[in-house]
């Protein structure tokens, strides 16, 4: 604690005429609350969440096709417990990725260490490894993490980014095959087995 804000929390015990053991009981909840506070931003710092999204921003009126129940369920963050692979399938444009970075933000909150990567992110940085020799380094620090979120095609611009190309291959062939199939909906899928 820097000495200013010690004076200062001292200065207000006196004034307030706390006892010694009030005012050090303060002054350790002040460092508590400082030390969450830096615990919390490292883990935001590591998880790389492209923006800074609640559940509460989630429109579910405008997206009728979600699952709100489960979606809810999702956040009580139960299903980390049991590890299963839980998977958004719609359109662009739905809600996938800001579904999949609420669950995400909720699980730092909760004080687990999270990681958000694209697919093409991932590959990449997958396939760098494997050729400096670093595949198993590379593993760990992917299968570190409490919850890791893969978004297959957030924004095309990460294809074009990452692989260079403005042929997006499997993320164009994914969004159009579920444009057609599946009209404004998003399906979370879990695919642990039964």
């Amino acid at each position: 604690m820097p000495p200013r804000q010690l004076n200062r929390v001292c200065d207000q015990a006196r004034a307030e005429g706390l006892s010694l053991t009030a005012a050090l009981e303060r002054l350790l909840e002040i460092e508590v609350e400082a030390t969450e506070a830096r615990r919390l931003a490292s883990r935001l710092r590591f998880a790389c969440l492209p923006e800074p999204c609640t559940l509460n921003d989630f429109d579910f009126a405008a997206q009728p096709g979600v699952d709100e129940k489960l979606v809810r369920d999702l956040a009580t963050l139960r299903f980390l417990d049991d590890a299963p692979n839980i998977l958004f399938v719609g359109p662009p444009g739905v809600g996938k990725t800001m579904l999949a970075v609420t669950l995400a933000r909720a699980t730092v909150d909760a004080g687990h260490r999270v990681y958000f990567t694209t697919a093409a992110e991932l590959s990449a940085k997958c396939h760098k490894a494997a050729l400096e020799g670093r595949w198993k380094t590379c593993m760990n620090f992917f299968s570190g993490p409490k919850l890791l979120v893969i978004d297959l095609c957030r924004a095309r611009d990460y294809a074009e980014r990452v692989v260079g190309k403005r042929d997006h291959g499997l993320c164009g062939g994914c969004s159009a095959r579920h444009s057609r199939r599946q009209e404004g909906a998003i399906r979370p899928r879990d695919s642990a087995p039964a």
